[in-house]
């Protein structure tokens, strides 16, 4: 997955330099290798990696009766559907439109919208995640230590990426550059994430290792 990130990462760093030498070429065939358009190659990509993730949430919680990763399962769900229609796009001009929302903060108001988005539906879902962990034995807190540290790496280059792409003017080197470190960041955090649910399923009742032991220990 990792090498599949960094190929098309590169693929779009070509198009662009490409594009900006004026080489003679059909760019609408170009437009499906970008990391930044929607419903390209490498955005399908990422759904695929969705769907693997959500198919081994499944199979822990049925297989092996781990129902305490639902409130994972829903997350990567919503998360599936919001990155392939759009919902919180569709909330951010919705809310823009409802409360008359202005730019704020250097913002714009889709922005603002969206962020409201993320913070509403991030929240419900953290807390039955917080319930889930209360609940949970010594093995499935240390996990959720290890998820709750990727998955913030993904949000940082999903939503806090975003946000920092706002600010970036309309200087076009700055915004090419914060593509590649929101979508790029975005396809390899996705990656490590999909890797590591995968490892939960095959890795040993006797594995005692976690990520967070290298930042923390015990």
């Amino acid at each position: 997955m990792l090498i599949m990130d960094l190929a098309f990462i590169l693929v779009h760093v070509l198009f662009i330099y490409l594009i900006f030498i004026r080489v003679q070429f059909d760019w609408s065939i170009s437009q499906m290798f970008l990391i930044d358009f929607d419903r390209g190659y490498p955005e399908i990509f990422q759904y695929l990696k969705f769907l693997v993730i959500i198919g081994s949430i499944i199979y822990l919680m049925y297989l092996k009766k781990e129902y305490r990763y639902f409130s994972w399962l829903v997350l990567f769900i919503l998360l599936l559907f919001d990155d392939a229609f759009g919902f919180h796009e569709q909330f951010g001009e919705w809310m823009v439109e409802r409360f008359n929302i202005m730019p704020k903060y250097g913002l714009r108001a889709q922005d603002l919208g969206e962020l409201t988005y993320a913070v509403i539906f991030g929240a419900l879902v953290f807390l039955s995640m917080i319930f889930g962990f209360i609940r949970g034995n010594q093995k499935f807190k240390k996990t959720s230590f290890d998820l709750f540290l990727l998955f913030s790496i993904f949000i940082f280059f999903g939503v806090g990426m975003d946000m920092l792409h706002s600010f970036a003017g309309d200087n076009r080197y700055i915004k090419l550059v914060m593509v590649l470190l929101e979508d790029g960041g975005e396809m390899i955090s996705l990656s490590i994430l999909t890797w590591y649910f995968i490892f939960l399923i095959i890795r040993p009742d006797t594995h005692h290792k976690y990520i967070y032991n290298f930042f923390l220990k015990n």
